[in-house]
């Protein structure tokens, strides 16, 4: 994984802080990053990108970390029987005439019960999102989780990233 670097990264203010948004190739693939930094205080580009300076030497720790936890990550969405759930939800699309067990979301045909290989490929880190502070402190970090095909009709499974690079999962969201 390359590392986030400060330059990689547009700033925006807000009615709350500033927004800082980038990309970043996590688990192989294209995420958007989205740091948020909650102030009244209005800040220079130079205060800023030195919070978010102190703040990248964690995050890029943390996701580097989290990098070799897929495995761990795929564990807790099966204890969490997910996969179950997923399948659960495609049955509720529309059913491909003449194919069994076939059903259409997103002109995809899906077919179930979905396959640990299937929802894992499906699986796309679409956002990776923490709040920051000005003395470089960070809460955990959340990773938003969408599939292709869209198995949950627009909601997303949120987790976490805690310091030593161990996922949580907190549920669907959306």
């Amino acid at each position: 994984m390359e590392k986030l670097r400060v330059d990689d990264f547009e700033i925006e203010k807000n009615d709350w802080g500033y927004y800082f948004s980038s990309c970043i190739n996590f688990l192989e693939q294209e995420s958007k990053v989205l740091l948020i930094y909650d102030t009244e205080e209005e800040g220079s580009e130079i205060e800023l990108k030195n919070i978010l300076s102190k703040s990248l030497e964690k995050i890029n720790n943390i996701l580097e970390k989290a990098e070799k936890n897929k495995a761990q990550l795929m564990e807790l969405l099966k204890e969490g029987d997910y996969i179950n759930l997923a399948t659960d939800w495609v049955e509720g699309a529309e059913e491909v005439e003449g194919e069994e067990n076939c059903y259409l979301i997103d002109d995809n045909k899906v077919y179930i019960p979905i396959t640990e290989e299937d929802f894992e490929k499906s699986m796309n880190f679409s956002e990776i999102a923490t709040d920051i502070y000005s003395d470089g402190k960070i809460k955990d970090i959340s990773v938003y989780i969408t599939f292709e095909p869209d198995y949950f009709a627009g909601h997303c499974i949120e987790s976490y990233i805690d310091e030593n690079g161990n996922f949580f999962i907190n549920g669907l969201a959306g």
